[in-house]
């Protein structure tokens, strides 16, 4: 079963059995260094569909692993107001 049908069958039973569903989120990390990627979530965060960052991995001199993290979509505080 993909999972966009198993999500669906899960919502779909949590509203016959009286439930709310009110989102469903990935949580994970996608790599993002490629344009067509970066498009899509450039898509996601114009429609409010996305929260999170999107964090820049690089090395200073090939040893010492460092990141930059640039926030992506409105943070929960920010979707509330």
């Amino acid at each position: 079963m993909k999972i966009k049908e198993e999500v669906l069958k899960i919502i779909e039973a949590l509203k016959k059995e009286g439930f709310n569903p009110v989102d469903a989120v990935f949580e994970g990390a996608v790599g993002v260094k490629e344009d067509v990627t970066l498009s899509f979530m450039d898509k996601l965060n114009d429609a409010q569909l996305v929260s999170g960052v999107v964090r820049v991995i690089y090395t200073t001199d090939g040893e010492n692993v460092r990141f930059v993290e640039i926030p992506v979509g409105q943070s929960q505080e920010g979707a509330e107001k």
